[in-house]
């Protein structure tokens, strides 16, 4: 009995001991989300709760079989990653501790120890998985090379033909990279990334890594383009090889039959690094010969790694996982994998994306404040073919037809790749319309689809050449020369192949829009003085204001620079941007520029009209001599505040937007500075 006890007893004291962490981690993220509202007592006894059932849970599902066999490496790994987790927990970012119980040292030190825990676990449990998919990527190495130097030559014709400026989304991850870079690259700059997921909708992750590159090459666009290609583009299409290893040039095939991916990253887009983990998603969930636990940790990890890159990619998430619970109808002993994605899934978003699940998922009322991105079903059919072609839809769709027709074994998976792009069309389009880079969610689907397919074609040679075909033609047709659109309401009829161009984009008016920057700066030359950009549309905007000198890799000015006061232009989303109307000068586009019209963007229109017109409080602002001209007929205007707007005119705004949108009243209240007509 006594020799029972000494053998149970370092369990025992392991097992209270992870109890306390747990008990403290959940404490610290119950309180972010339920401080204030409920007594902290009762808090405690849930956290307790939780962490008891955890403990219980891992002993009676016996949990450690998840683990490897214990040796030397895997001890050493599990407490690096206990020490990475305790050391850099962002629990407490998650809200204000100041003053607060919470905050004492033991309420920390177990919270730290229980996030400690909990990535060990994870970590471990993901080798112990991979394990199960070791060399499922050998046989690609030549068809990786060919293919790294192929998108390479690309990025760097595409670069060196461009004469554009980038802006907007196109320019977030740029502009982020290169602040990463300029950082000291401490343990600060590492907790700032990780607090950056809890705190932002446009975190580091995808910087980080770009910046790093950066500091060894310089912060310009081609340097940027260069680590989207080979950190993000490459692993996507190392995805694609092993969707396609059993058809010998299979990788290839893919690549050529969906342009887009490449084409997304050199627009600027990172978020094809999403699109490849949903790639791997597909490949490793649907690889039957593995272990159905591994392949669903794995692909459950995935899932969540999807949209702790990019949010919206939660969308992508969801319904891969609605889509797997409905294939488990022709084949019910999946489930183990099923519930081995979930939880995986469920566990790493709670633990890495906490506040985004409560705050974005569960407490935002999305398809109202970004209902001015919902531009009618029109405009996604319309952008579905022009970057995948109606062609190339038309045969997915036959394909997974035909393997739920006609291959019993593949009903799973083709029952998985058609529900989950539905499913993500249907939920994504409650919200808003597809932008380019929202398409990225029904990319792997589709490459699933082909693979899977090309597998099946016989090895004849029509099949071959029809298969080759249709991918060259893909691929062909996206570098033809085209005028492309400026906006997705002028694309007039979907197109049979995809539309989009690789031909080097080329602005006619950039020249204007360096004098514009030079002008603007030269109005501070006497004292520092302030501007507004007044305009929101594709041809002109903030953003393109602020990155022109950038794109054109033209060095900053070191002489006076006006600064410009942020505009905000979505009124939902926004709400009034008050301190532009103290700014010394508004730089407003003429006619009324927006990209979402102007019922959606009255806080530009308003003001724009105002001043144009000389009416309302526009009546304060004269204009100045000097305008640009811009492509598309559009002017630049700059308009030099004379006087300070008055209350009255102040009230005016917020009686016309609250009365618009009653229910975003708090988005349009003056502050109360405005009462005095302040300068």
């Amino acid at each position: 009995m006594e020799r029972l006890t000494v053998m149970r007893l370092p369990r025992l004291l392991a097992g209270l001991a992870a109890f306390l962490g747990l008990c403290g981690l959940a404490l610290v993220r119950l309180w972010a989300v339920l401080g204030g509202h409920v007594r902290g007592k009762a808090m405690l006894a849930a956290a307790a709760l939780l962490a008891a059932l955890a403990v219980f849970l891992f002993v009676r599902l016996r949990l450690t079989r998840l683990l490897p066999a214990f040796s030397w490496k895997t001890a050493l790994t599990g407490a690096a990653a206990f020490a990475l987790g305790a050391w850099l927990d962002t629990s407490y970012a998650m809200f204000s501790s100041t003053g607060l119980l919470i905050d004492a040292w033991p309420f920390r030190l177990a919270c730290h120890a229980g996030s400690g825990l909990v990535l060990a676990f994870l970590v471990l449990s993901l080798l112990r998985a991979a394990e199960a998919f070791r060399g499922v990527g050998r046989g690609c190495g030549r068809t990786m090379l060919v293919l790294a130097l192929v998108v390479n030559v690309t990025a760097a014709l595409y670069f060196t033909g461009s004469a554009t400026i980038h802006y907007w989304d196109a320019t977030i991850y740029w502009n982020s990279s290169a602040m990463l870079a300029q950082q000291p690259l401490d343990q600060a700059l590492l907790r700032l990334v990780l607090e950056s997921v809890i705190t932002q909708e446009y975190n580091y992750l995808l910087a980080f890594p770009i910046s790093l590159v950066m500091r060894l090459l310089g912060t310009g666009r081609y340097v940027y383009l260069f680590s989207i290609v080979n950190l993000y583009v490459l692993p996507a299409l190392w995805g694609m090889c092993v969707l396609a290893r059993r058809r010998k040039g299979g990788g290839v095939l893919l690549f050529l039959l969906t342009p887009m991916l490449l084409y997304t990253g050199l627009v600027g887009f990172s978020d094809v690094a999403a699109a490849g983990a949903g790639i791997w998603a597909f490949a490793l969930y649907t690889d039957e010969e593995r272990p159905a636990a591994a392949r669903g940790i794995l692909a459950g990890a995935l899932l969540a790694l999807t949209f702790l890159l990019r949010r919206y990619f939660f969308f992508f998430a969801v319904s891969f996982g609605g889509a797997a619970l409905l294939a488990l109808v022709p084949r019910r002993r999946d489930g183990r994998a099923f519930l081995a994605l979930f939880a995986s899934a469920a566990g790493c978003g709670v633990f890495f994306a906490q506040s985004f699940l409560v705050e974005k998922v569960l407490g935002a009322n999305y398809g109202d404040v970004y209902s001015a991105y919902d531009q009618g079903r029109r405009v996604d059919v319309m952008m579905l073919a022009r970057y995948f072609g109606v062609v190339l839809m038309a045969a997915a769709l036959v394909g997974v037809i035909f393997l739920l027709l006609r291959r019993r074994e593949a009903r799973c998976g083709a029952l998985l790749a058609l529900c989950q792009p539905v499913l993500s069309l249907l939920l994504f389009t409650r919200v808003q319309s597809h932008g380019q880079q929202h398409l990225l969610l029904y990319l792997p689907a589709l490459c699933w689809v082909f693979a899977r397919v090309l597998a099946e074609l016989p090895p004849a040679r029509p099949a071959a050449v029809c298969a080759w075909g249709l991918a060259v033609v893909t691929t062909a047709s996206s570098l033809l020369p085209r005028v492309q659109p400026s906006s997705p309401q002028e694309i007039q009829t979907p197109s049979p192949l995809p539309s989009f161009t690789y031909m080097p984009p080329r602005r006619g008016d950039i020249a204007q829009l360096v004098s514009l920057r030079t002008y603007v700066d030269g109005l501070s030359a006497q004292a520092p003085k302030t501007a507004a950009i007044v305009s929101s549309s594709f041809t002109f905007n903030s953003s393109i204001y602020d990155n022109t000198l950038r794109s054109m890799n033209i060095p900053e000015p070191k002489g006076p620079e006006t600064q410009i006061i942020y505009m905000a232009s979505v009124d939902k989303r926004d709400g009034f941007s008050w301190n532009i109307l103290t700014a010394d000068y508004l730089v407003v586009g003429d006619p009324v520029q927006t990209h979402l019209g102007e019922e959606n963007q009255q806080i530009v229109a308003l003001v724009a009209h105002a001043v144009l017109d000389g009416t309302g409080l526009g009546t304060a602002y004269r204009p100045l001599d000097t305008e640009f001209h811009l492509d598309g007929g559009v002017r630049v205007r700059i308009y030099e505040r004379t006087r300070a707007i008055t209350a009255e005119e102040y009230r005016d705004i917020s009686a016309q937007l609250t009365a618009r949108y009653p229910d975003y009243s708090a988005l349009y209240q003056a502050p109360a500075w405005t009462a005095e007509g302040r300068e």
